[in-house]
């Protein structure tokens, strides 16, 4: 860890000076209580995306900081300050209506996601706010997260590949300009290696008189399904400051707000570039590991081979290890679990989950290439767009099967795509296989309807007017269908592009036991801890138990809510009262029988729902454009009005059964994610194609 040289307040030193006036003191590690630094009380978060919106949650949540959130978008910021977030993330909900309106679970705290912080002196006064009013919140703040969209350049030099620092510059100008008394600046955002020396420049030029600023780099590490869990159990904080006094004591304030809830020798501290780069490197080989075995697939489907297994066994080597090895088409959806591999692999002491994609990785590898290209290491900037050629190779390879399993047709027919997020558990859709997917099949000329769970109508529309679809070929080709059972009426195929739970058809395998009961005898083991321990008839040739009865989501009753533990899946129930927020009058779900699968309402436009939910895409421009952090990475000011709602959905298994009565035949299933049990499906009567496996087409023998 980086050493902290312990300075006499009194000493002036300008955060900004690289030669600091010579001190005295002992060498101190970050966050010893006795090195002289700042304690933070305020924090305002510039942007309310992924990255700010909970990673601000969060922080409220486990430290004692008071945060204000801030955007440009008035109606994001509406939909924050309300029951119905603007995203959705396992738990979220809970904790930022927790800290929101200032209420603390202490009477329900076990099992409800929030036991973790029972410690914590909680007061009626809120700790976290959302506001449109910029301006106040920099001049508030002794701490400024950067957390802007920096998506792929769309013009001129660096086009497609170089980040866009547009909004972050933006940024940086505004708390130059606002800023009245010292801050500590800390890039949230992703950026490329030494966007910080920039970022102190146009801060040390635009400074009122007497204000300095200190600059630190803390690149987040959040996976979309798992942000909430990820902030509360981090692998590692990277804190990357200049080597100088004055870096090293704004390094220890930011140190100090997370060692109120991670372990000291997580946090670590490093310069400046070596943290910027840390993000885009971890980034890059996390996507060459899937790129790595999206390539094997391609061999295994020519030869007989099985993906899963063949990366399962790759896994088992110490020095690979099993995450980020599920082929897909292309970056996204989550790790495998014992439960996607055959039985005869499964062992108890392998239930380790793996893993999951981040919707940056394309955008970062892009940043790493057009580095490379910057620094004339050409053949380094080749070696890393191989990675993405090899992601959009894989795409191109799943259309063609397609197409080819489709009688070399596709025109007219009815191909149902369920799933459109990036992966499951967000509503997240930056860089999800499903645009280019989608977008190939209109090409083609077919009718593609659309149902996922988690994201809008809206946002769907936008992310494939993004992509270049001519919205006339919209209107005319796609729907946005309520349920999966509306999408697969009459179709020609099914496609799996996410892999929702409600989707798959597999048994599910069973949870490990607890660290308190391992190597007890079932007899001894609590209910809670091993739901269900007998045997199971069609299992116990593989030693396996019967699949604990699984956790449903969160599902409002009357006033109440019902909460699932993102971490343990613990259910308890509370009383809206408790959040400090009235009971709704409607909360735009019913109690029903649980064996009847959910169909999510049809949101209501006016006469045709296409039509008017993209000329409801094109309207209205923003005035000011930093804040603006969309859910695609596309910087369009006439698409910031995006609702996003986050309300509970009951997860109900799809009944393969009904969906094949209402299909035509021969009816197909592309696999896209290996979720479903092929054999399960061939019985029903459907052709079924899976990545990385020999599918029902590929093994009939030719005539």
């Amino acid at each position: 860890m980086a050493p902290v040289t312990a300075v006499n307040k009194s000493t002036p030193v300008s955060p900004g000076d690289a030669h600091p006036p010579q001190t005295t003191g002992t060498v101190q590690s970050v966050g010893i209580a006795n090195a002289s630094y700042k304690a933070i009380k305020r924090i305002t978060c510039l942007g309310s995306g992924f990255v700010g919106g909970p990673t601000s949650a969060v922080i409220a949540f486990k430290s004692d900081v008071e945060v204000t959130v801030v955007d440009i978008n008035a109606e994001r910021i509406s939909a924050w300050q309300s029951n119905d977030l603007p995203i959705f993330e396992p738990g979220l909900n809970d904790i930022v209506r927790a800290v929101r309106d200032g209420n603390a679970p202490s009477q329900h705290n076990k099992g409800n996601g929030l036991d973790e912080v029972s410690h914590l002196n909680h007061t009626a006064k809120p700790k976290l706010r959302f506001s449109t009013d910029i301006e106040q919140a920099i001049k508030d703040a002794d701490l400024i997260f950067v957390c802007v969209n920096t998506p792929t350049k769309t013009h001129g030099m660096g086009k497609g590949s170089a980040a866009d620092l547009d909004f972050v510059e933006a940024a940086t100008r505004t708390i130059a300009s606002v800023a009245t008394q010292n801050k500590i600046v800390v890039e949230k955002s992703t950026v490329p290696c030494r966007t910080a020396q920039s970022i102190r420049e146009i801060l040390a030029a635009n400074a009122h008189p007497g204000v300095c600023f200190d600059v630190l780099s803390n690149p987040e590490f959040l996976a979309e399904g798992t942000a909430v869990r990820d902030l509360l159990r981090p692998d590692r904080i990277i804190i990357g400051s200049l080597p100088t006094p004055a870096g090293y004591r704004a390094a220890t304030s930011l140190a100090d707000i997370y060692a109120q809830w991670v372990p000291r020798e997580r946090i670590i501290t490093m310069n400046l570039w070596s943290s910027e780069l840390s993000k885009l490197a971890a980034n890059a080989m996390l996507a060459q590991r899937i790129s790595s075995v999206n390539a094997l697939s391609a061999i295994c489907e020519a030869t007989g081979a099985d993906v899963d297994e063949v990366s399962y066994a790759c896994g088992l080597d110490s020095r690979i290890g099993p995450q980020m090895l599920k082929a897909g088409p292309g970056f996204g959806g989550s790790g495998a679990t014992p439960g996607d591999l055959p039985a005869s692999l499964v062992r108890d002491r392998l239930k380790q989950s793996v893993l999951t994609g981040s919707s940056c990785f394309q955008k970062d590898i892009f940043n790493i290439v057009y580095l490379s290209e910057s620094l004339h290491l050409y053949e380094i900037a080749d070696y890393w767009r191989a990675i993405i050629d090899m992601n959009e190779h894989q795409k191109q390879r799943f259309t063609k099967r397609i197409i080819s399993c489709l009688y070399n047709n596709l025109a007219g027919k009815k191909l149902a795509v369920l799933g459109f997020a990036f992966k499951k558990d967000t509503s997240d859709t930056r860089e999800s296989p499903a645009i280019t997917l989608v977008s190939n099949f209109l090409v083609e000329r077919a009718r593609v309807a659309i149902y996922d769970p988690r994201v809008p109508q809206q946002q769907i529309w936008r992310e494939l007017a993004d992509n270049g679809c001519e919205p006339d070929t919209l209107k005319r080709n796609v729907s946005v269908c309520s349920s999966a059972y509306t999408a697969c009426e009459a179709a020609d195929a099914v496609v799996i592009v996410t892999e929702w739970d409600e989707f798959s058809n597999k048994t599910p395998a069973p949870a490990p036991p607890s660290k308190e009961s391992r190597g007890l005898p079932a007899s001894h083991r609590s209910m809670e801890n091993a739901p269900s321990l007998y045997k199971s008839p069609k299992l116990a040739n593989q030693g396996l138990v019967s699949p604990p009865k699984s956790f449903k989501i969160p599902v409002r009753k009357g006033t109440g809510i019902v909460i699932r533990d993102p971490i343990n899946g613990e259910v308890k129930t509370f009383n809206s009262v408790a959040f400090g927020s009235p009971p709704r009058q409607n909360t735009g779900l019913k109690l029903r029988d649980a064996n009847v699968p959910f169909e999510r309402p049809e949101q209501t436009f006016p006469e045709n729902p296409a039509a008017s939910a993209l000329s409801a895409t094109f309207q209205g421009k923003a005035n000011t454009k930093f804040m603006h952090n969309s859910t695609t990475g596309s910087v369009d000011e006439r698409l910031q009005a995006i609702e996003i709602k986050s309300n509970p959905v009951v997860s109900v298994r799809l009944d393969w059964a009904r969906v094949a009565a209402s299909m035509r035949k021969p009816m197909f299933v592309f696999d896209g994610r290996n979720i479903l049990d092929h054999g399960k499906l061939e019985a029903l009567g459907f052709r079924v194609e899976g990545i990385g496996k020999r599918g029902t087409v590929s093994r009939e023998p030719l005539a």
